[in-house]
């Protein structure tokens, strides 16, 4: 793994544990990152070129990286895909000001693209986190060769250009269905058409790109949402329909029942919905220890 550790130090508190739960919610099964033994773990791409990264938590305002690239990159991709730049908001919502102050350090953790974004909320509709990791692993194995690191194989993302050329027949062999596979192969085209750039820092650019993509078959509202909120940590994106998250607000208001009631109550969280939905969801499904 990671030798000669950089430190980098923060400017206020950070909790990586929690920041990289989604990751350790799919149980290892993700094929470009992974939580051990309190080392977060991300192969990705860098530009033109293979790169992986790791962190682990030495203090509050202390994260210390290592990976295969220089230091020069660190905080840039600690910021693309950490969210050490960004800081909860404060709410009005009485329960999620309480688990924004139980969970302060928090973080928005992403992918660090729109683009993978897409790849991910398109393997995923419908189905469970876990099984969700599985299909994009087998996704990310028919594109590129896997990197051994503590004793895993990790796989890079297709690049948009490889998605974007592949036929329906080759995407299908992942496990997703044909309108899955035509709509992975039409975001692989649209990424490498539009020269979108890898961590899509402007927000607003980020969110016009997502919402055209409407119009394509396969995807909904809840797959664009999804995509800001895990591609890029859009800090607004709300995945209206995500059962999960109904189950994570039902846990704390049992009066709210279906869709629509959750739909109704998440108005009060206007302009900070993908930070209570993390801070719900990290309530629900909990976060590993150091």
């Amino acid at each position: 793994m990671a030798t000669g550790w950089r430190s980098i130090e923060l400017r206020q508190p950070f909790d990586l544990a929690k920041t990289a739960a989604p990751v350790w919610w799919s149980g290892h099964r993700s094929a470009q990152v992974d939580w051990r033994e309190g080392v977060f773990t991300w192969v990705g791409w860098e530009g033109d070129r293979v790169a992986w990264r790791c962190a682990r938590q030495d203090g509050p305002v202390h994260l210390a990286i290592g990976g295969c690239r220089d230091e020069s990159g660190d905080i840039d991709w600690a910021e693309a895909v950490l969210g050490i730049g960004q800081s909860l908001p404060s709410f009005e919502d009485e329960t999620v000001a309480a688990l924004a102050r139980d969970h302060a350090g928090l973080r928005s953790w992403s992918a660090g693209s729109l683009y993978e974004g897409f790849v991910s909320a398109i393997v995923g509709q419908s189905i469970s986190v876990a099984a969700a990791a599985t299909v994009e692993r087998r996704l990310c194995e028919q594109f590129n060769a896997p990197i051994e690191l503590g004793n895993r194989a990790f796989f890079p993302p297709p690049r948009p250009e490889q998605l974007g050329s592949a036929s329906v027949e080759t995407v299908r062999q992942c496990g997703v269905t044909m309108v899955r596979a035509a709509a992975l192969i039409e975001i692989g085209k649209v990424f490498t058409a539009s020269g979108a750039g890898q961590h899509g820092r402007d927000l607003e650019a980020a969110r016009s790109l997502a919402r055209d993509c409407l119009a394509m078959p396969g995807i909904g509202p809840w797959t664009v949402e999804s995509a800001l909120l895990w591609g890029i940590g859009d800090p607004d994106a709300y995945p209206s329909g995500d059962v999960a998250l109904l189950r994570a607000v039902r846990n704390r208001h049992p009066e709210i029942g279906t869709m629509r009631d959750l739909d109704h109550h998440a108005r009060r969280w206007r302009g900070a919905r993908g930070w209570a939905a993390r801070l719900y969801w990290l309530d629900l499904l909990g976060y590993p220890e150091g």
